[in-house]
């Protein structure tokens, strides 16, 4: 795993005036979410002989065993900004089980969002790094409902969290937070709350995009029925607008459709460069040694008579020397495949053109129709080698009469009778929704025809039978983006539109990169491209790779930034926005977003964002419960029991990548391989995780805010200010990584601090 060496301008680096604390990031080994070294955290609001309780910030991960907090505070005290969620950690300790805990909030004035949520834990048995270690940790938060029993000896804590809205008129506000159970034990503390005399933006500075996986929403939750899936998708929506989050797909039940002219074959492409005949000849690739590629007629059956004898023409030629089989499947009266009547002809094939025939005397008496098969490479079942065959000139020849019964094989193919409509009207029904949604900067959109790029291959786009590179794909791709760039310009929505359509492309896949942007930029400009990157990678001797300028979105994992000089050469490309994101492979001494990690690397992954430049976030999935190659027979992974990010390309080891990542929100149903009826719709679930992160990208705003104010500040507060834009060297890294395992402030009382002193700034200006 590479290193990262973060280098802050060193007209920034200037500590800021001693604090009551001289704050330096912990040397730590392993996760400790106790917080051993600060003599652990939280405050003591009450002893019982049932349960001691207290409380803390909402930047902890409470364990099931964590010791109660000794300090004593019987009061809640918080500072908030207006639309600003803010939250803490109630926990009860008990003694003895109790029967019935249950909590309630009072006294709070009108207008107050209050949410209350239950902490639940994962087991988890594997971890996710070496930073991180197995067992229970808390992550999903689901609405606290109902009293329920808590066993003794073991932590129960709720998730409060209170959100002032806009137009509050108070410079403070108070209120009560009891917990109580049925024997009439009760312990209660005062809330109070400072509240900021600014308000954050409806609109988050910092885009966030979040993959959701509604599909599997739809399979884990049993949602059959229209209005299931619409009721839980709106959920979704206003729980991403909540959680500060962009949806990347908020058109799923209202997509734009496409109808375009279907060509007469697939399974291939036709090539206008070569033919033993005519202008086009079909290309078939089988890239898979377990695959068994083939040209397919879309209409499949061919009539023939079985008493009457044909023979099966093909022209064809290969990449290499190999064999494959001409095969012809029967089928009865009622289109019913004739077992064991299936007639065939190895064709050994070369880089020349040739021809072969199959003889057919005579069928069986019970076939009227057959299907021709035109495979890349031999046929086998379980799989054949690879290869790319061009087929041209089959014909079935009645050999009574000598005509040719199926015409279609000649794959000549007229271009302008290709036809394109793009259809908005039911993307039009949910754009009057999402049209005036300040929250969503971007949504992605998937577009026929374009290929894609990864760190592994790279597919060029295909599109009514024709390859990428050619002047027949060419046009139709233009009709299409012209339609869909006008389409989504008088929905009112172009400006909010991103294709994302690749994922860390390596060099051999930048030809095809630059010229898909090209293409999208000349017929459809006013849509934004989105591209995941890798800046560097020495594995495989890439030292050098930029893809600025066939991008108007890179975005950048973290792993990636070896030093100073690869953040400041990508900060640096003009005419490109960046962002970053988090991934499995992004693994501690980072910070990350795993189960079996500190509460703080959520939110500080923003600190780091805003200092660095980065305009946005990216998390490639949020609702990725199912990673289907590990599950077989039907059986879905249980995010409740096994919240896991595995390897899906890796069958045989079932290779763990990482514990949540790609897992945000959780199912409502518990046992979905038992419970297959039940619908859930409800407001999703959210986790832990994505409460900090929230709180990352609130303190991401009032970075902006104070940054925004500068000019106007006096020439010491100005400096002031500078110097708290950036996290000093003893707290968030230095410039020799290599040799020391600072990374990273762990104690959110640091960030609780500074925050303090920003806000501060803020109000005076």
């Amino acid at each position: 795993m590479k290193k990262i060496s973060l280098i802050i301008v060193c007209a920034l680096m200037v500590a800021l005036p001693a604090s009551a604390k001289n704050w330096k990031a912990e040397k730590l080994d392993k996760c400790d979410p106790y917080m051993t070294q600060q003599g652990g955290y939280g405050y003591l609001i009450k002893n019982t002989p049932k349960a001691d309780v207290w409380w803390a910030e909402g930047c902890y991960k409470v364990m099931k065993d964590t010791p109660t907090a000794k300090r004593r505070a019987g009061t809640i005290k918080m500072t908030t900004a207006k639309n600003e969620y803010e939250s803490f950690i109630m926990v009860i300790n008990p003694k003895q089980d109790i029967k019935d805990l249950k909590i309630e909030l009072s006294g709070l004035p009108e207008g107050i969002e209050a949410t209350i949520r239950k902490t639940e834990y994962v087991n988890l048995f594997y971890n996710s790094d070496k930073f991180g270690f197995p067992g229970y940790w808390p992550d999903p938060l689901p609405l606290f409902e109902a009293p329920f029993d808590a066993p003794a000896g073991e932590n129960t804590s709720f998730w409060v969290t209170l959100k002032t809205p806009s137009e509050f008129a108070k410079k403070a506000f108070s209120g009560r937070v009891t917990v109580s159970d049925a024997s009439g034990w009760k312990v209660s503390a005062p809330i109070e709350v400072k509240v900021r005399n600014f308000t954050l933006p409806v609109r988050p500075s910092c885009n966030a995009d979040f993959g959701l996986w509604f599909d599997q929403v739809i399979r884990y939750e049993n949602l059959n029925t229209p209005e299931q899936k619409r009721e839980a998708f709106d959920n979704y929506i206003q729980a991403f607008n909540d959680y500060k989050l962009q949806s990347r797909d908020p058109f799923y039940l209202n997509p734009i459709k496409y109808d375009i002219t279907q060509p007469a074959w697939t399974g291939g492409y036709y090539d206008g460069t070569t033919a033993a005949e005519g202008k086009y000849s079909f290309v078939v690739t089988d890239g898979s040694v377990s695959g068994n590629a083939e040209a397919v007629w879309r209409e499949k059956f061919i009539p023939v008579k079985p008493e009457t004898p044909y023979k099966i023409c093909v022209s064809f030629k290969s990449n290499k020397e190999t064999t494959t089989q001409l095969i012809v499947d029967c089928y009865d009266a009622d289109k019913n495949l004739l077992t064991y009547r299936r007639r065939f002809k190895h064709l050994n094939m070369n880089d020349q053109w040739q021809s072969d025939t199959l003889n057919i005397d005579r069928f069986d008496p019970r076939t009227r129709y057959i299907h021709v098969r035109l495979f890349a490479a031999g046929y086998l079942a379980s799989g054949s080698e690879t290869a790319t065959t061009w087929f041209d000139n089959v014909k079935v020849i009645d050999t009574t009469t000598g005509e040719n019964v199926f015409p279609q094989g000649n794959f000549e193919i007229d271009v302008d009778k290709i036809k394109v409509k793009v259809d908005f009207t039911e993307f039009n029904k949910a754009a009057e929704k999402y049209r005036d949604n300040e929250q969503m900067r971007f949504f992605s959109i998937n577009i026929p025809g374009i290929g894609g790029v990864n760190f592994e291959n790279s597919r060029p786009g295909q599109i009514a039978g024709f390859r990428q590179g050619s002047e027949e794909y060419e046009k139709v791709m233009a009709s299409l983006l012209t339609q869909l760039n006008e389409g989504l310009k008088q929905a009112g929505m172009l400006d909010k539109t991103l294709v994302y359509w690749g994922d860390e492309p390596m060099p051999p896949a930048y030809p095809l990169l630059e010229d898909t942007h090209r293409m999208l930029k000349k017929y459809a400009p006013g849509i934004t491209t989105f591209m995941t990157e890798l800046i560097t990678w020495r594995e495989r001797r890439y030292d050098t790779m930029d893809i600025s300028g066939n991008t108007d979105i890179s975005c950048v994992s973290w792993e990636c930034f070896e030093n100073h000089d690869v953040i400041k050469r990508y900060q640096q490309r003009p005419g490109q926005e960046p962002w970053n994101y988090l991934c499995a492979l992004t693994q501690h001494p980072y910070f990350t977003d795993f189960i079996d990690a500190d509460a703080i690397e959520m939110r500080i992954w923003l600190w780091a964002t805003y200092m660095y430049g980065f305009k946005g976030i990216l998390m490639w999935g949020s609702t990725y419960w199912n990673a289907g190659s590990q599950y077989t027979d039907g059986k879905l992974q249980d995010p409740w029991e096994e919240p896991y990010c595995f390897a899906t390309s890796d069958q045989l080891t079932q290779r763990l990548l990482a514990v949540g990542d790609g897992i945000f929100f959780y199912p409502h149903n518990r046992r979905p391989n038992e419970d297959k009826t039940t619908a859930y719709t409800g407001y999703p679930i959210p986790s832990l995780r994505l409460e900090t992160l929230r709180d990352g990208m609130e303190d991401f705003e009032y970075l902006t805010m104070l940054e925004d104010r500068i000019p106007r500040m006096s020439a010491s507060d100005a400096a002031k200010a500078r110097k708290l834009l950036v996290l000093p060297r003893e707290v968030f890294a230095d410039d020799n990584l290599e040799t020391t395992d600072i990374w990273f402030i762990h104690d959110p009382q640091y960030l609780f601090e500074r925050r303090e002193q920003i806000a501060n700034l803020i109000e005076k200006y």
